[in-house]
């Protein structure tokens, strides 16, 4: 069974985690590590889906801001915009003109943390060296520790001299691929508090799911 594996790691161009002098593991904390001494980050990012059924693609661009511990905002081409401001979470799609306020306390992860989930649920099986428009990166492919996961697999793309995450590609059992892109990365800079505040437009429905706090008795 061992010779198998090993002759689909070689026809795959795959690396045992080991072999680079560098396992899967010591990149994602390092990785965890530098999150989790930012302050603020921000980034453009890319989301592009491909939908194997139909062979279409569909690409969405916007920027994400984050500011610890519970300050987010993501900007969606189109005009759509979701906003947390430590106390709830605005969703706003302009196509509908409506925001829909959720509450952000057990409810909705920040952004932050999306990582620390990949790192929780996924298992890193191999490592290679590659480059990403022209940067120098380790390429981690890791597998779902669930057995029952609709991703089939996943591949993250870290800078190598300063441990940003460039991309994130997953690959569903029915075809479907997802990747997301980040770039202009900029962390621990300043960012203003309008950032994440938002203001609802003139004309915008506006539904409430905040359960309404009781008056004191």
């Amino acid at each position: 069974m061992m010779k198998y594996l090993w002759w689909a790691i070689i026809c795959l161009g795959l690396v045992p985690v080991d072999v680079l002098g560098i396992t899967g593991g010591e990149i994602i904390a390092e990785v965890k590590e530098r999150l989790s001494d930012y302050k603020t980050f921000s980034a453009r990012f890319q989301k592009q889906f491909y939908w194997a059924v139909l062979d279409k693609r569909r690409n969405r661009e916007g920027r994400i801001y984050l500011r610890r511990p519970d300050r987010f905002r993501i900007e969606l081409e189109g005009g759509d915009l979701v906003v947390a401001d430590g106390r709830a979470v605005w969703s706003y799609v302009e196509r509908n003109a409506q925001v829909v306020v959720s509450p952000y306390e057990g409810e909705v992860k920040t952004p932050w943390a999306v990582f620390f989930d990949y790192a929780e649920r996924y298992t890193p099986i191999a490592v290679e060296e590659s480059k990403l428009e022209g940067r120098d990166c380790h390429l981690l492919i890791m597998a779902p520790e669930s057995k029952v996961s609709v991703v089939e697999r996943m591949r993250v793309w870290v800078d190598r001299k300063k441990w940003l995450l460039l991309q994130v590609e997953q690959l569903e059992a029915n075809g479907n691929l997802t990747t997301y892109r980040l770039t202009d990365h900029r962390t621990n800079k300043n960012i203003d508090d309008e950032v994440f505040v938002f203001e609802v437009p003139e004309g915008v429905e506006v539904l409430d799911r905040r359960v309404p706090e009781l008056p004191d008795q």
